[in-house]
């Protein structure tokens, strides 16, 4: 009995010590180091507290928004995250947070130019050594720099489903109102992407630059009228009670909040975004999400539409692959724009091999129905090449495509008609021969591969909400049909009621 005390008593005061250094390393800031880039510029950063690895502020334009950095070492005080603030190369026109993006391995950036158009890959390497090791959680601030015209702050979400970004929204509506109850002091809204549309475009930086390497992030753009100090006494307590629940909804310890499940492979990341239905065997799927723009984006909200697993990668382009274009697809990948002969490479495979594997998972069981969504620059139509589909099966796809986009942009008369073709019971352009011979169409009962057309779906964005709407509708009809006894049951579509 006395021996069992004994060591009752040492595991006690272990405890307690144990808890007294989580307490000083959490209440003592790490010390701020710097970083010089050449003469191009530098940054300064402190390490995440105990416990908070992972978690990093960035501030990329800390010489010239002074605010943003005040905001964001608020943040950090917070919650213990790890800050980076860059100095000195917005002058310079060099990017931080995101590559130079580009199609081929040779870059528009000349020779004979002074100084890089980015120093992402500097920033990186110090988020992941020197910092935190992998990120896991990062939030950007900055302010917007357009005289004063915004009037609400803006974030940009990477890596959340859209579940998880509504509970953000409705999270910092709480907080916001709880603490302004100053009646003089202005409400400030909050516009969220992907759930909102923005006035900025954070492709490069949420395809190819910091949203893709972490695997939560949010970068939020502040309205000039947060410089003021009677909101910034206020505001800077809302944003950081906002990303303390931020982090808590991302990681999923607030909610139960189906999230996005992130694979990361050395050219880029697979996300698996799971169904919120029973249905079992369907898979939608963006496999060139960076390559071709803003198919992740639609393969996700789409996801939510339907309420069907989806599978969506980013990377794995010439800007990450030195050129090359992993096809993810099929175990092969090209030189843009030189080549148009594809090779099986080791890496290929081993990223086609993942893919392939989370689709199936996805499934949970045998793939039934696979949809593949990419877009292209140079057909007028959307092409869609099938698998296992037969001609009258086609015919009926067409002629239901035909009603529902006749009858969605009967309330958007702007937005062009664009036509479907479908084999087998039309002849296609873009026919996803490789895909159908040794990648993943050849391994679903039924497949379909969408190409979309750029200039007509993607370039507008009330074109893009209004043919969204059309491809939830036209795939929650091809789900409904894929056996026979399924064809008078209806998946529930979740159509679009969030602010465009």
């Amino acid at each position: 009995m006395a021996q069992n005390r004994f060591y009752r008593v040492e595991i006690f005061w272990a405890l307690v010590l144990a808890s007294v250094g989580h307490l000083s390393g959490c209440s003592l800031p790490r010390p701020l180091q710097t970083q010089y880039i050449g003469e191009l510029g530098r940054f300064e950063f402190r390490r995440p507290d105990i416990g908070f690895d992972g978690v990093v502020i960035g501030v990329p334009y800390g010489g010239a928004q002074p605010d943003a950095v005040d905001y964001a070492q608020s943040i950090r005080d917070r919650t213990g995250a790890g800050l980076v603030i860059a100095y000195g190369f917005r002058k310079r026109r060099i990017a931080i947070d995101r590559p130079l993006v580009h199609t081929s391995p040779v870059s528009w950036q000349t020779a004979t130019s002074p100084h890089p158009g980015t120093v992402y890959a500097e920033y990186k390497e110090l988020l992941q050594s020197a910092l935190a090791g992998p990120l896991k959680f990062y939030v950007g601030v900055r302010i917007a720099d357009d005289g004063g015209r915004l009037d609400r702050l803006e974030v940009v979400a990477g890596g959340l489903s859209f579940d998880q970004v509504k509970a953000l929204k409705n999270s910092y509506a709480r907080i916001r109102d709880r603490l302004s109850q100053d009646g003089n002091l202005a409400k400030i809204e909050l516009a969220l992407n992907p759930l909102d549309e923005i006035s900025w475009s954070p492709f490069g930086v949420k395809n190819h630059g910091v949203l893709m390497l972490a695997d939560r992030g949010l970068i939020l753009r502040l309205p000039q009228l947060l410089t003021a100090p009677r909101f910034k006494a206020v505001y800077r307590e809302i944003l950081a009670r906002w990303i303390i629940e931020a982090r808590a909804i991302a990681q999923g310890t607030s909610s139960r909040l189906p999230g996005l499940e992130v694979t990361r492979l050395p050219h880029g990341r697979i996300d698996a975004v799971p169904g919120s239905g029973n249905l079992r065997g369907v898979v939608i799927a963006a496999p060139h999400g960076s390559f071709d723009w803003y198919t992740g984006e639609l393969v996700e909200e789409l996801s939510y539409l339907t309420s069907l697993p989806a599978v969506v990668t980013r990377g794995f382009t010439p800007t990450e692959c030195n050129g090359w274009r992993i096809n993810v697809n099929r175990p092969t990948e090209r030189r843009y724009p030189m080549d148009t002969v594809e090779r099986k490479t080791d890496r290929a495979k081993a990223v086609y091999s993942d893919f392939s594997e989370i689709v199936f998972r996805e499934a949970r069981g045998a793939l039934d129905l696979y949809i593949d969504i990419h877009q292209n620059g140079t057909e007028a139509n959307i092409d869609v090449a099938t698998v296992g589909v037969t001609r009258q099966e086609a015919a009926v796809i067409k002629s239901a495509y035909r009603e529902i986009r006749d009858r969605v942009l009967g309330e958007a008369p702007e937005v062009a008609k664009v036509d479907l073709v479908i084999e087998p019971f039309d002849q296609v352009a873009i026919g996803a021969w490789a895909a159908k011979d040794h990648g993943i169409l050849r391994l679903a009962k039924r497949s379909f591969h969408f190409e979309l057309p750029a200039q007509h779906v993607f370039y507008r964005q009330r074109a893009r909400r209004a043919y969204t709407r059309i491809l939830a509708e036209l795939i929650n009809h091809i789900v409904a049909r894929r056996r026979p006894e399924m064809e008078t049951k209806a998946i529930n579509l979740r159509l679009p009621n969030h602010t465009r």
